[in-house]
């Protein structure tokens, strides 16, 4: 409810504490941030305010709020073209567009309209523009969730697999992730050795739960590879214990969500990393033989819709007022810390240690897609010149 007399309950966050929180809901949302009505939900949801809109105005215009409007007024054209161009040079293939930029502008801190952001992308990338007709879209049913946490989904992705890459025997970098369907909010994408090995995923899921403060969702929806067998049984002994109200599943159990996800990533960063990855192979940087360097390396949705994610995942009213946060707090059940390192990891203890010296004895270089080769060049020479080859190759992996 407003509060005309601005007394609350607790003491109201200072200045550069509300600052600090209006410029992350503006990063929401690919850089459009977040409505008025949402930022209201969202200040009484983080620091128990009530206030209305008028009350809002007049705290973003006393601490100062950042907004596009501010950026347009502030930062000459020509600033903005700069930003945008230091950008697009992650992005070789020329796959991102105007959302894709603004989304990473916004975490840059720099907060730009879509015209402008479209204006520049024209002036210094329309060549990079392909228009032509989209494909036909299979048919599919709309989705529907009580709210966030109620279905999750899970899936590995190996596009930038061993068969993908075709660098070399062993050469791969699998990806497993989870996302929540009404919210759309990606809980986790790890880089993960194998995420075909069951104990592998297991544990990935037993980082994730712990690293959510021990939640879990209602349901939790897989492809049924036999990868999953082992966090479908925490799964559902987790549930069975803190909620054992709830029965099977029988919602529907199509994976569509996190499947599509992996298309939009693609799209972002995944063809550019696989095509930067390919590019070091003909210039020698990286040689599939060599053990070193082998291991070095809509609007008609049920659910929330064109808005922040991240805001549908905290206040889930703002996509739909039915909605409700149907999150289980679970207890940590498992152990095994040796097995758990041992699912993420690539190369030995010895070779990490040694690869982990050489980066900070160069001064820990900024890693891009435009400088990885350089810095794994340099990486390799180190290692070369400071240890014995022969056996640090050797103890490169325990299976």
């Amino acid at each position: 409810m407003p509060n005309p007399g601005g007394s609350n309950a607790s003491q109201d966050p200072s200045d550069e504490t509300l600052r600090a929180a209006f410029a992350d809901y503006a990063k929401e949302n690919s850089g459009s941030g977040l409505e008025a009505s949402h930022q209201i939900a969202r200040l009484k949801q983080d620091f128990n305010l009530n206030i209305g809109r008028t009350t809002l105005f007049k705290l973003r215009k006393r601490v100062q709020a950042p907004s596009v409007r501010k950026t347009a007024k502030t930062m000459h054209p020509a600033d903005l073209s700069q930003h945008i161009v230091d950008i697009k040079e992650n992005d070789p293939l020329g796959l991102w567009g105007v959302d894709q930029v603004r989304g990473r502008l916004a975490i840059e801190g720099i907060l730009a309209t879509r015209r402008a952001t479209r204006t520049a992308l024209h002036d210094h990338f329309d060549d990079q523009r392909f228009v032509g007709n989209k494909k036909s879209k299979k048919h599919r049913t709309h989705l529907f969730a009580l709210g966030p946490w109620h279905q999750e989904h899970s899936d590995g992705h190996e596009k930038l697999g061993e068969q993908a890459l075709l660098l070399g025997k062993g050469i791969h970098l699998p990806i497993y992730g989870s996302k929540d369907q009404y919210a759309a909010w990606l809980h986790a994408l790890v880089l993960m050795p194998n995420v075909r090995n069951a104990l592998a995923i297991a544990h990935y899921y037993l980082d994730l739960v712990e690293g959510r403060g021990y939640r879990i969702s209602i349901q939790l929806s897989v492809d049924g590879g036999t990868e999953c067998t082992e966090m479908l049984k925490i799964h559902e002994t987790l549930r069975a214990d803190a909620a054992p109200e709830f029965v099977p599943p029988s919602w529907p159990t199509d994976n569509t969500p996190i499947e599509s996800f992996w298309r939009w990533k693609r799209n972002g960063e995944g063809r550019s990393i696989r095509n930067t990855l390919e590019e070091g192979v003909d210039p020698g940087f990286f040689l599939p033989n060599d053990h070193i360097h082998h291991f070095l390396l809509s609007k008609d949705k049920r659910n929330g819709s064109g808005l922040s994610p991240k805001n549908l995942f905290l206040n889930p009213q703002a996509g739909r007022i039915t909605a409700r946060n149907c999150s289980i707090q679970s207890m940590e059940a498992y152990g095994g810390q040796e097995a758990r390192e041992k699912a993420y990891r690539f190369v030995s203890p010895l070779f990490q240690e040694a690869e982990d010296r050489a980066y900070v004895d160069l001064g820990l270089p900024n890693i891009e897609m435009t400088t990885i080769w350089i810095v794994f060049s340099n990486v390799v020479r180190y290692l070369e010149e400071h240890f014995d080859i022969a056996e640090i190759s050797d103890s490169l992996y325990s299976p």
